[in-house]
């Protein structure tokens, strides 16, 4: 059917990228400063309030409050960002310059003993609840609801611990484990010596995992087999290469090594020897253990398909959704709004095959003209300017994914630059994953205007340190695809083309998500799912197979990235009623972006106070 001619589904349109990162799990878990999704760290100076070119002259506030509070939320972010020590130095190159001398060299543990106890988030929302919010600066009433919002969900749904497991398919700890050791910045003696001893804790971080994964097997809650058997496979091509001289854990802490100028030769072949027998002595028998343990879970999952068919798995769905989006709507709600986009993007695809019918037989040929990363980005660079605020140049890199992860790691992935270090900005490119066709609106996601120029734009501003560990994926992830999709803007000057490539493309975006909410809120079957997709042309049984076992591994992670985008579209069409002929694109973007990672209702929330000034400013100019 020409009116629903759209690309080929694949699973890989949807980037996985996610963050590794669980607030106030009772696990110190390894952050690192990537996203492969979500809600991650970005950068920023180390102290003081947002600086935005619509900051209120007049201003007031409680200076003692102002004070009290910076002091509250930078106590909160020293306690979260040593929780281990792999998090720590994705956060800051210089810890002490911020009052953390004193910590741990692990990756963190689970507290087993103590799983359920909450007494620590309690504790920091009577903290909050001590301030009056009214009495604080306009970027500290953004903190404390952030802050608000975020404990209570955290607290409301952290009896359902159990369904929640860091070792799944593409996205999981033991894929992301060795890109995070790759980016670990060397820049003094000390930071090798605690690389080593964090290699070193490999084996014992895992066994900690097993001990909890134990605790999901007893209630059934294991993965399903299927599942487990891609995570023991990956499993098994990182500990098979790990041990290889030109490998991503020996051969690439070598030549790293190699050109420390900080280091004699007498001392980078001792770190070289000890690393060495951290990746064999540790390392590999940590992967191991996870082969092995795992295997021996297979047969204990008791619930089939989706997240909702597990006990209060539904309620789960309905957690995940909450902590990343923050949106006061219901799964209900969530439905009809994608189905809503569905139709809207169906009739402006077919409105287009009308108008010109040769659309048609462009769309299979469609190109941005550009394959290489480096010139893409320049482009991207140039082509931004009319829509999106200017930032200053920075420093980033573009590298490949070890051939160990190429069948198991993400599309696409960016890690982001140190607190106190700004200019390490690397984006990881897998081979395996991205087609040259695909690498453009890629790029824009991970690159500009997406994740590196968020993650910049923000610490530009000069926001308040626990800022940059308190981010919902939602926005991260849905800025991201938000930018992607309208990347498609840029490509040649066939505009309506390049329209039609964009609407397939967010249309796509909205079956999986709708998928998503299908298969593990509403219940679908296999078959159901296929039913769904081929009411939209796709016969695929293979095609319909994947995603379905794609949103069984990860629950909600569509989700994030597509309600996230949806929740932008939202916030811009309110913009647009309330301004009229008022309404600045590139002002709107600059309001997203200063108010920094929050949840959608906080962005919706100050929505009127920024049209006010932005009002004020145009008729002052």
């Amino acid at each position: 059917n020409e009116d629903y001619y759209m690309l080929t589904l694949k699973s890989s349109y949807i980037k996985h990228k996610t963050n590794i990162y669980s607030f106030f799990k009772k696990a110190a878990a390894i952050t690192g400063a990537v996203v492969i999704t979500a809600c991650s760290f970005s950068a920023c100076t180390p102290f003081g309030g947002s600086a935005s070119r619509y900051n209120n002259a007049d201003e007031q506030y409680n200076a003692a409050d102002n004070e009290s509070f910076n002091a509250f939320t930078d106590s909160l972010f020293r306690e979260l960002a040593s929780s281990d020590s792999l998090s720590l130095h994705a956060l800051l190159e210089n810890p002490c310059e911020y009052g953390i001398d004193d910590y741990d060299i692990t990756l963190g543990r689970i507290d087993i003993d103590n799983i359920d106890d909450t007494s620590d988030i309690t504790d920091y929302i009577t903290k909050l609840n001590a301030f009056d919010k009214a009495s604080l600066s306009k970027s500290q009433q953004i903190t404390y609801d952030l802050l608000n919002k975020y404990l209570y969900t955290t607290l409301n749904y952290s009896d359902l611990y159990l369904l929640n497991t860091d070792l799944t398919p593409t996205i999981g700890i033991q894929i992301q484990l060795p890109l995070l050791f790759s980016e670990y910045t060397f820049m003094e003696k000390k930071d090798v010596e605690e690389y080593i001893q964090l290699l070193s804790d490999v084996d014992g971080y895992f066994n900690n995992l097993l001990e909890f994964e134990a605790l999901r097997s007893v209630r059934g809650y294991t993965l399903s087999d299927d599942l487990l058997d891609e995570v023991i496979s990956s499993c098994k091509s990182i500990a098979d290469s790990a041990g290889d001289a030109e490998g991503m854990f020996i051969g690439t802490f070598n030549s790293r090594v190699d050109d420390l100028i900080f280091l004699t030769d007498d001392e980078k072949n001792v770190y070289k020897k000890q690393n060495e027998d951290a990746v064999i002595n540790h390392v590999i028998p940590g992967y191991n253990a996870l082969i092995t343990t795992l295997a021996s879970f297979k047969g204990t999952n008791q619930y089939s398909g989706g997240i909702c068919n597990y006990p209060d798995g539904a309620r789960y769905f309905e957690g995940l959704l909450e902590s990343c989006l923050g949106w006061s709507k219901s799964i209900d709600e969530y439905n009809d709004l994608l189905d809503s986009y569905i139709r809207s993007y169906s009739i402006v695809m077919q409105k287009l095959l009308r108008k010109d019918p040769s659309l048609n037989s462009q769309f299979g040929t469609f190109s941005f003209g550009i394959d290489k990363p480096d010139q893409i980005i320049e482009d991207l660079k140039k082509k931004i300017t009319d829509d999106y605020p200017a930032l200053n140049d920075v420093n980033y890199n573009i590298n490949y994914v070890s051939e160990a992860l190429n069948d198991y790691a993400s599309p696409a992935m960016y890690f982001m630059p140190q607190i106190d270090n700004l200019d390490i900005n690397s984006i990881y490119i897998n081979s395996a994953g991205t087609d040259s066709s695909d690498l453009y609106p890629t790029l824009a996601h991970e690159g500009y205007p997406g994740h590196l120029y968020q993650t910049q734009y923000f610490a530009s501003t000069s926001p308040s340190l626990i800022r940059n560990v308190i981010k919902p994926g939602g926005y991260i992830e849905g800025w991201a695809s938000y930018v992607e999709v309208h990347s498609y803007e840029y490509a040649g000057d066939n505009t309506l083309l390049n329209s039609l490539v964009q609407c397939n493309y967010a249309l796509i975006l909205c079956l999986y998500a709708k998928g998503d909410i299908g298969v593990n809120y509403y219940g679908w079957t296999e078959a159901q799912l296929s039913s769904f997709l081929t009411d939209y042309g796709f016969s695929s049984a293979e095609a319909a197979h994947e995603m379905y076992t794609a949103f069984i591994a990860n629950p909600a992670n569509y989700c994030k990235y597509v309600l996230g985008f949806l929740g932008f579209e939202e916030l811009k069409k309110q913009a647009q009623k309330d301004l009229g002929d008022n309404f600045s694109l590139k002002e709107f973007h600059r309001y997203i972006l200063e108010t920094g990672p929050v949840h959608i209702d906080i962005l919706f929330d100050y929505l009127k106070n920024w049209e006010n000034r932005l009002v004020v400013s145009s008729r002052a100019a």
